[in-house]
């Protein structure tokens, strides 16, 4: 019979080998907890920095004013700290946050924080839709990552006088992302336009504003040399592919069951419609997604799984040990380790406490094989 000390040898042994060979099941690592509504999280390009985005909203739209960016210390042994639970406040809607890959002369320095927010679908205080949308800011805004101080802001809401070169104001954007030359892709979904003074029709799209457009439109100034993808579906993230040259977003099908679909366009050939390529379609309702350090594609879905695609038709589901699936995922970034394993930071929006109480940041491990 086997003795107790061999067993635990086995063990450890047998474990050592499936991370050497990249078969180790992913793992959870710790959840932080204490958000509101958390929908997006970024690492510092240090890595030493996590910002979680809070997105406080009610029974029926966000709540004006109340979102805000908390601020969390990462050191060389994974321990995460809050270094400021209200790093930025005063937001309204915000969506998603990155870090600026460029420098803006005379507005900002590169590896500023960018955010994009605001959306028409704003509860009052008595918890019904407000009417009017027409004097908050949709669009984006520069923040110091030491400070938090407010280095610019950019409004394309539909009363606002910045456009992108006469095309669709923002009604309600949901997600970014830079491209290796520092071009910023957004999407929006266009929810909501009939809720300002002057309606607006729906449109999905998904722009991009080359570096030039942003250093105009931080400045003040309509941007140009804008462009624009008309999108048939509403875009729920957007991720940027650097070896390929292609950005990757997805996309959810409301009419009749819902159903999501994750596409691709080389950055050549962006706003050509026909060139959108197809990697995978008709799985769950979809809510995020990035590309790994492998440079495979992560997907997690609404009901909380993480997804790999197989092949056009079908993905296959990342299992954890012990099993578990996600709470609402929101739009999540991961940090590279050595030896080629990553981890990956999930905003939780809907917590096991319930709202204000429950939402989380679930940090979890995955080997090089994703």
């Amino acid at each position: 019979m086997m003795t107790q000390s061999l067993r635990s040898f086995l063990a450890v042994a047998i474990s050592f080998s499936l991370v050497k060979s990249g078969l180790a099941r992913p793992e959870v690592l710790e959840d932080l907890s204490g958000f509101d509504r958390p929908v997006a999280t970024v690492f510092a390009p240090d890595g030493k920095a996590l910002f979680v985005v809070n997105r406080s909203r009610g029974e029926v739209g966000a709540r004006r004013g109340a979102g805000s960016i908390t601020k969390m210390s990462v050191d060389s042994d994974l321990q995460f700290k809050v270094a400021s639970k209200r790093f930025v406040v005063g937001l309204t809607a915000p969506s998603d946050v990155d870090f600026l890959p460029v420098e803006l002369e005379g507005v900002a320095p590169k590896d500023s924080l960018i955010l994009v927010s605001g959306t028409p679908l704003i509860e009052s205080e008595d918890g019904r839709m407000e009417k009017n949308a027409s004097d908050d800011l949709i669009g984006f805004t520069l923040f110091d990552p030491l400070t938090g101080k407010t280095l610019a802001k950019a409004d394309f809401s539909p009363e606002a006088d910045l456009r992108f070169n006469g095309e669709y104001p923002l009604i309600s954007p949901n997600s970014m992302s830079f491209d290796r030359s520092g071009n910023l892709y957004v999407a929006d979904t266009g929810i909501g336009g009939n809720l300002f003074r002057n309606r607006v029709k729906a449109q999905p799209v998904m722009y991009r504003i080359s570096v030039s457009g942003l250093l105009q439109m931080f400045s003040g100034q309509s941007p140009s040399g804008v462009e624009v993808m008309k999108l048939s579906s509403i875009p729920g993230d957007i991720s940027y592919h650097q070896e390929e040259d292609a950005v990757y977003f997805l996309a959810n099908h409301l009419q009749g069951a819902s159903r999501g679909s994750v596409f691709k366009v080389s950055s050549r050939n962006f706003t050509e419609v026909m060139k959108i390529e197809t990697v995978v379609r008709e799985l769950t309702s979809l809510a995020s997604m990035i590309i790994s350090p492998t440079g495979r594609t992560l997907i997690a879905s609404a009901k909380g799984e993480l997804l790999i695609p197989r092949n056009r038709k079908s993905a296959r589901l990342i299992r954890f040990k012990p099993e578990m699936t996600y709470s609402s995922p929101g739009k999540f970034d991961y940090l590279s380790l050595s030896g080629g394993d990553f981890i990956v930071a999930m905003p939780e929006e809907a917590g096991d406490a319930g709202a204000g109480k429950g939402q989380r940041v679930r940090i979890t491990r995955l080997t090089n094989r994703y």
